[in-house]
């Protein structure tokens, strides 16, 4: 197999692993009140549906660079799209115990492929960073709001009977995580994979960084505020005077809409000196936009509007995290040890948020908790400047 071969195959790798790290999520969100009612839940329970994978994350980023230290990058990925598939075929089973396990173990699979992408990246494509986050951030955006579009009207279609149709409209993804699968087995197959003999840091090595927990907290609060939009956006929407068609397609744009700031954010980041502008832009879209949604009713256009701007915010602030991951690292093993810290301590904190706004709903009203997301962007705005101050997270003295 010739290099650039490889790197094709490398590329597709790249292009299907983004496609099924936020799909079995999104596709969840978007039919959230049918979801209730079938499991028999409420909104605080129903936010954990978002919860589980993420608390998968948590658990399991630690784990991932260790793995992959003693197997090699390529093969733990390709382990880990088994364990996704799995899920997404046991989780056609429509039951409420079996949902939430079946989530979590899809949570497990994600967790390798939200660790290792960075890393992937910095090793297959490092003169070209920028571009690449960006790249698979996209492809990560696409696939999330093709699902939040498609799972309402595969719902609707009633096929096989309503259980039959809901696990359709969450699982359906199960086509490109065995597509990922094939993909993989080529790779290792074609590929010495290098198994890594690294003296590490160590966790606690990293955590005596101070821009460590910034880029931590950085992740934890990003992740906080898409989850909860995901989990939560169609059913505020709904509160707002849309109809269900209407908030699914809304939230279908907020996926869509992250884009442009998706692919360039990191893109200018790699360019620009200074990098500070970048987190001012992030806060101002988030603040601006939140404040907007609770003031508005029944105003689709205005609505957009609004969607559109947290998009903008929400697509930036990911790939500018993921970014940081690889930027404020001098090589790919530290790339992932750093993508694996941040995003378990990230997630820990991400994971309180959904069933809080569900918990909050159920209590209040659903501005209360657009005012919690508004306070969270405030403090991402604190720790985004950090993060982007200069210097790499562990510095070489």
């Amino acid at each position: 197999m010739t290099k650039r071969t490889n790197k094709v195959i490398i590329l597709l790798g790249i292009i299907f692993l983004g496609m099924v790290l936020r799909t079995p999520i999104t596709s969840v969100g978007a039919i959230i009140g049918s979801l209730k009612k079938l499991l028999e839940i409420n909104n605080t329970v129903a936010g954990l549906i978002t919860t589980i994978p993420l608390i998968a994350f948590a658990i399991f980023s630690p784990l991932v660079t260790k793995i992959s230290n003693k197997i090699g990058l390529e093969k733990t990925i390709f382990l880990a799209t088994i364990v996704a598939s799995i899920g997404l075929l046991l989780r056609f089973y429509i039951n409420t115990s079996i949902f939430f396990v079946t989530t979590f173990i899809i949570g497990v699979g994600i967790t390798v492929g939200n660790v290792l992408l960075p890393g992937l990246t910095k090793k297959y494509f490092p003169e070209n960073l920028g571009i690449m986050t960006g790249f698979y951030a996209v492809v990560m955006n696409i696939s999330a709001s093709i699902a939040a579009g498609i799972s309402y009207p595969i719902l609707n279609t009633n096929i096989g009977g309503e259980k039959f149709s809901t696990g359709l409209a969450v699982n359906i993804w199960l086509i490109i995580s065995l597509i990922n699968i094939i993909i993989y087995s080529v790779i290792i197959k074609n590929n010495k994979v290098e198994k890594i003999d690294n003296k590490k840091i160590g966790g606690k090595g990293y955590l005596k960084s101070l821009k460590m927990w910034s880029v931590m907290l950085s992740m934890g609060l990003q992740s906080a505020l898409f989850y909860c939009s995901v989990s939560w956006f169609a059913e505020i929407m709904i509160s707002k005077g849309f109809t269900p068609s209407e908030a699914g397609l809304l939230l279908s744009i907020s996926q869509f809409a992250q884009f442009p700031s998706t692919f360039l954010v990191p893109v200018l980041a790699e360019k620009i000196k200074n990098k500070l502008i970048i987190p001012i832009f992030i806060t101002m879209g988030y603040i601006v936009s939140l404040i907007g949604m609770i003031h508005i009713h029944g105003n689709f256009s205005l609505m957009i509007i609004y969607i559109v701007l947290f998009a903008l915010a929400g697509g930036g602030s990911f790939s500018y995290v993921m970014y940081l991951f690889s930027a404020k690292s001098k090589n790919e093993e530290e790339a992932a040890d750093v993508s694996g810290l941040a995003q378990a301590g990230g997630y820990w904190l991400a994971a309180i948020f959904p069933p809080l706004l569900g918990y909050i709903r159920d209590i209040l009203n659903w501005d209360v908790a657009i005012y919690i997301l508004i306070a969270t962007a405030s403090l991402l705005f604190i720790t985004l400047l950090h993060s982007s101050s200069k210097g790499n997270i562990i510095e070489i003295k």
